[in-house]
């Protein structure tokens, strides 16, 4: 994105002296997206039309003495939750970059810092700006929380392997309180010497604090293998779940499945997805997408294919128009109040 510079000068003063603090190069970037949707399934919705802006972040860069950094993202969204109003602004990102006191190419994140798995893989992916359905497949299916409060650090691995990183948060996600003492832990690697093939491995661990502990585990293992060629890019995602089935249900988990017959009990999923991007030209690429998502591995009929593709277009350096079709067909035991979705999407993002 490219940053606006703002030259702040800051001046301390001190009975009689004057004193230099700092002299603070700020950068302010972001994003806006916005939406053109036409409902096709289910019935009752077909038909149906709406203009949306499923986003519009603002990010500021606050650069620190040697080398350290303030970051914060403002996120708008016109819902984010049944709960929250209309176009409310709320912070999604703000946190201590501290580099200084650490070995070169190391970093250390405090408070509320991202999942950086998630943020790594939506920064190669690079295809969800028109809303929920194109998010990255742990946020679109509720697995995971943008960010949270807590900390991270990040190394490089030997022999230039790649980089590794291990992050303590709450586990409640930014969208929530913390309630209670259990947290959360991720141990990520990526691994780039073999580039262009890159791997990246992440587990997180965790507990639930309004379960018996019985039935309140929280775990994630997530896989991404890529290959990035000259004209786009080639991804393949595994990932295996562990929750309560009553969380599942209270946190709208895996599309809303049905899964209130297993009350008190972990429930064990998995899902996989494929993602494909070809640079036909310098500006227009095709792009395609399929999710297959089991989120009570035992049930058979309890399972979600989607599927979705399109052409993008870079109008300028900092506009990209997609035109999208998505179709998500839910098994027969899914849940009995969902039905097939399909929508055909007009979507555009502004980057400045």
């Amino acid at each position: 994105m490219k940053k606006i510079k703002f030259y702040i000068f800051l001046t301390l003063f001190s009975g009689l002296s004057v004193k230099s603090f700092a002299v603070t190069d700020v950068g302010f970037s972001g994003e806006l997206d916005v939406a053109f949707t036409y409902k096709q399934l289910p019935t009752r919705d077909q038909g149906v039309t709406a203009f949306t802006i499923p986003r519009l972040n603002l990010d500021i860069e606050a650069p620190l003495r040697d080398n350290n950094e303030i970051f914060i993202q403002l996120e708008t969204s016109e819902y984010r939750d049944s709960t929250s109003k209309r176009f409310d602004t709320q912070l999604k990102e703000g946190y201590l970059s501290l580099t200084s006191i650490l070995p070169p190419r190391s970093e250390l994140r405090y408070g509320l810092i991202p999942d950086f798995y998630i943020e790594l893989q939506r920064e190669q992916w690079d295809y969800d700006f028109w809303g929920v359905t194109s998010q990255v497949p742990m946020i679109k299916y509720k697995y995971a929380a943008w960010s949270d409060l807590g900390a991270m650090y990040q190394s490089e691995l030997p022999d230039d392997l790649g980089q590794w990183a291990l992050s303590f948060t709450n586990g409640e996600g930014y969208q929530s309180d913390e309630t209670g003492q259990r947290k959360q832990a991720q141990l990520l690697f990526g691994f780039t010497k073999a580039a262009p093939f890159y791997a990246m491995l992440a587990y997180t661990y965790g507990a639930y604090d309004d379960y018996d502990s019985s039935f309140n585990k929280k775990t994630r293992l997530a896989v991404n293998l890529s290959y990035e060629f000259t004209a786009g890019l080639l991804a393949l995602e595994y990932y295996a779940t562990q929750d309560p089935a009553d969380a599942m249900t209270a946190g709208h988990m895996a599309a809303g499945v049905d899964v209130s017959a297993l009350h008190a009990t972990v429930v064990d999923g998995e899902g996989a997805s494929l993602f494909g991007r070809w640079d036909m030209t310098e500006k227009a690429d095709l792009f395609v997408r399929l999710d297959y998502l089991t989120p009570v591995k035992p049930e058979k009929n309890k399972n979600l294919k989607s599927v979705s593709g399109g052409v993008s277009y870079d109008s300028s350096e900092d506009i990209r128009w997609a035109l999208a079709y998505e179709y998500t067909d839910y098994s027969e035991d899914f849940s009995p109040s969902i039905r097939d979705e399909s929508q055909l999407v007009l979507a555009t993002r502004v980057s400045f």
